[in-house]
């Protein structure tokens, strides 16, 4: 049998105690038990590798299990179905061991100490709402991913299936296809109340918090964030769209309050998450590293922090393979993407020489390239999504940081290649501006439409659709299980990337020529406050819940923003610098004379950027003073503790000295 061991071992400091329960639970004690994760196993699995499975889960965590509580149930022509929870001490053993920090009673923020229970138990608090729901899933979650190989050998009842140190097994069972399903159980009443008060007039960030977790909390929060900081450029933009005066020496004044503007807006977030991140006790989290589910090394060794064993994977091999294998490979993609953009330019440019007449004929053939163009598109996004997973899977990422780092890079270059670069194409290589503001407002409302069609509506409506299907076939299925398997049949969440996507996409189209379409603003304010609404509706009503990260603010997306910002810069400083009223002023200049004044005056704008930056703190002021008051605190409460243990070992020996002279 493979050696495992669960990811939270018991820490220094954690009282021992004898396992609450046998781990799976009858039908007797069913009013005790509240289930919090569900796995599902394909109709086809071993029958030997799932009663391996509810072992590990309900084993003592001393002889290498989780400890968990698990409810059984087999469901015909559905599989074997896991229903999992824990009990409170086991929970907040855990809490302590992840370093879940809770507000205590003084209403500092601390690390969760289970040895120090009264401190955080505030009046009328019980130890069963210590932690809120999305706290306790995501601890049980960390104990069934937690479960790995300590050796490498194969799965228990798949003799072609391998396991390498340190490999989740429940990543290997769902890779495999012998785990269908691992999701978080809605809980009904919670929900209720947050649908009751998430609506276009009542946003409550708390309530998702602790309902969906950080990450998420973090994307609605910075999507608020952003949309009440849009307001002034969408102001701006309405009254540069209306006033009478020469348009042009507006476009430049109002392109460059704009680019000011982003500057201020992203370093004021930066203050905003630090004081999220702070109230909600992610701020300090201690860099650990937390392995990737599906991270494969070589042998295991013992970590000389946390004193654990860890699968141990050469660096060099990884580095290889991202900068001597992945880089060119997505260079390749990249490259293509671009020559396929050109070639559709040179095409629709022949089309529209050819047949250049008003018959309704040459209109259908003129547009003919852009119809292939966009779903050639949409098929490279696709192809190169799988690409992206494949290679960052295949890099084999130790840390679920490092993974989501640089699968998201990988996106986002091909992202932006595919939605920008054809623009600065049509901007300075067509110089058409006219038909560049057409393609930005198309392109504005066209997405935003497709996309809360795909995220919201249609799995909505699917699952209406499906829940009306499967309404006789689950009749003879009692209330709570029918309940697991509806849920079962809801789209899957896969976390925030995609929405950070459609505001990174939106963040271009407003900034990066902002000179030409100062509308565009206006249309980004509509747009989110839709948005909000649409998220919203998706997650409480037509999607499975989401699995419930602890982060310190919006991650590799905030260098994303940062950079489009400098981007920004450089092409309205360019497209400033094609004005023909500026060039006006100097109509002997050549064109790079005007290039340089261009480049001067950018690098005069970043220059003012990295001062702003500078002189705005990340953190503000009162939550400096509240982690160093924190960490007085424990500074103070530790010399005591040290004084009140010297004082007790003086007095020992004194009484012994005595004795021995007695």
């Amino acid at each position: 049998m493979v050696m495992v061991e669960s990811s939270s071992r018991q820490k220094m400091g954690l009282r021992e105690r004898k396992p609450t329960s046998s781990g799976i639970k009858s039908e007797k004690n069913e009013t005790a038990f509240k289930g919090l994760y569900i796995l599902i196993f394909s109709t086809s699995a071993e029958k030997e590798t799932v009663e391996w499975i509810i072992d590990l889960l309900s084993r003592p965590q001393q002889e290498g299990g989780a400890e968990l509580l698990v409810r059984v149930h087999e469901v015909e022509s559905e599989g074997t179905l896991l229903e999992i929870g824990a009990d409170n001490i086991r929970l907040l053993e855990a809490a302590e061991a992840l370093e879940i920090t809770k507000e205590d009673k003084n209403g500092n923020i601390k690390e969760f100490i289970f040895s120090s229970l009264d401190l955080f138990l505030k009046p009328g608090m019980n130890m069963d709402n210590l932690l809120n729901t999305s706290e306790k899933q995501r601890i049980v979650q960390e104990e069934i991913i937690g479960i790995r190989s300590m050796e490498k050998k194969m799965l228990n009842g798949y003799s072609d299936v391998k396991l390498f140190p340190g490999q989740s097994i429940i990543e290997v069972c769902k890779l495999n296809g012998i785990i269908t399903n691992m999701f978080p159980l809605h809980e009904s009443t919670e929900l209720e109340t947050l649908r009751n008060k998430w609506n276009f007039k009542s946003f409550p960030l708390g309530d998702i918090r602790n309902y969906f977790g950080e990450s998420v909390a973090f994307y609605f929060e910075f999507i608020c964030f952003y949309n009440w900081a849009l307001l002034p450029p969408a102001i701006v933009g309405a009254i540069q769209t209306v006033i009478s005066f020469d348009i042009t020496r507006s476009h430049i004044f109002f392109a460059i309050f704009k680019m000011i503007w982003l500057t201020l807006f992203l370093e004021c977030w930066k203050r905003r998450s630090n004081e999220l991140a702070y109230t909600w006790g992610t701020l300090r989290l201690v860099n650990i590293p937390k392995l990737h589910p599906t991270f494969r090394g070589m042998h295991m060794d013992i970590d000389p922090v946390t004193k654990q064993h860890v699968p141990v994977y050469p660096a060099y091999r990884r580095h290889f393979k991202v900068y001597c294998i992945s880089l060119p490979l997505i260079l390749i993609c990249l490259i293509f993407a671009i020559v396929v953009m050109l070639i559709y330019f040179q095409v629709e440019e022949m089309a529209m020489n050819t047949f250049n007449d008003d018959s309704l004929l040459s209109w259908i053939i003129v547009q003919i390239p852009g119809i292939i163009y966009a779903i050639l598109v949409y098929a490279m996004n696709v192809i190169y999504s799988y690409v992206a997973n494949i290679l960052t899977e295949w890099e084999n990422h130790k840390t679920q940081e490092s993974f989501d780092n640089h699968r998201i890079v990988k996106l986002i270059l091909f992202e932006f290649v595919n939605n920008f670069i054809s623009m600065g194409y049509i901007a300075f290589y067509l110089e058409d501006l006219d038909m560049l503001k057409w393609q930005i407002a198309i392109m504005m409302v066209v997405n935003h439409l497709i996309n809360q069609f795909q995220e919201a509506v249609l799995p909505y409506l699917l699952h209406k659709y499906n829940q009306r299907l499967r309404k006789k076939s689950v009749s003879q299925v009692p209330p709570h299980l029918k309940a697991i398997l509806d849920q079962r049949e809801m789209w899957s969440y896969d976390g925030t990337y995609d929405d950070y996507l459609e505001i990174f996409h939106q963040f271009g189209y407003v900034f990066l020529f902002s000179s030409v379409f100062p509308l565009a603003a206006v249309l980004a304010v509509f747009n989110n406050v839709l948005e909000v609404w649409m998220d919203g509706l998706k997650l409480c009503y037509s999607y499975q819940r989401p699995h419930a990260r602890p982060v310190k603010g919006i991650g590799v997306w905030q260098v994303a923003f940062e950079v489009l910002s400098i981007l920004a810069v450089m092409t309205n400083c360019a497209l400033i610098s094609m004005s023909p009223v500026i060039r006006s002023y100097a109509p002997d200049m050549s064109l790079s004379s005007w290039l340089l004044v261009a480049v001067l005056v950018e690098h005069i704008i970043i220059a003012l950027k990295m001062t702003l930056s500078y002189l705005i703190s990340d953190v503000p002021k009162w939550v400096k003073v509240a982690i160093q008051k924190s960490q007085y605190e424990s500074l103070q409460a530790l010399k005591i503790e040290r004084k009140h243990k010297t004082r007790d070992m003086l007095k020992s020996m004194k009484i012994r000295n005595t004795e021995k002279m007695d």
